[in-house]
């Protein structure tokens, strides 16, 4: 009995692969991604795979410069730069069963990804992304399927500033 236990406790273990600062590694391939730039949002550079392509569309009640990318399956990526000392976005909460909040590092800043289920088929992935002098970055990105999530935590966790 004691051996079925920790023979299904190693099988739990093995089956998810957390990084040790809790968020889960990814297995995504990001080789052949493109870096991406935009001039709405300067100073910063990450990737995206090659089916995101730039969303022109602006909405009047982005209060910070904002860029967008989105693919033909419906996913979106949009990269905000708040003002040096403004107040982040509100993050929500992490308290469902389809929810997970993980503090991380990304490209020498903190990073705080929150990811979870918008109905059925919806999922959405927000981060607050800052670097030690007060400089940040607000990701905001949703997906039709969890293998798009994926896809979007990759691009997210390839955020640098440009010449860092």
């Amino acid at each position: 009995m004691r051996a079925l236990i920790a023979g299904v406790g190693l099988v739990l273990a093995s089956s998810t692969s957390v990084r040790a600062d809790g968020c889960p590694t990814s297995t995504v391939d990001i080789a052949d991604w493109p870096v991406v730039r935009s001039a709405r949002v300067p100073g910063f550079t990450f990737r995206l795979p090659r089916s995101f392509t730039r969303d022109s569309a602006v909405t009047a009640r982005e209060a910070a410069p904002s860029a967008r990318w989105s693919d033909g399956a419906r996913a979106r990526f949009a990269l905000s730069h708040p003002s040096t000392g403004a107040a982040p976005a509100q993050l929500p909460s992490a308290e469902g069963a389809t929810s997970s909040r993980c503090d991380t590092s990304v490209g020498g800043a903190t990073a705080t990804i929150v990811t979870y289920a918008d109905g059925a088929t919806a999922y959405i992935v927000q981060a607050h992304i800052r670097w030690p002098d007060g400089e940040a970055v607000e990701v905001r990105a949703d997906a039709p399927s969890r293998a798009h999530v994926e896809l979007l935590i990759a691009a997210l966790r390839t955020i640098r500033r440009a010449g860092a």
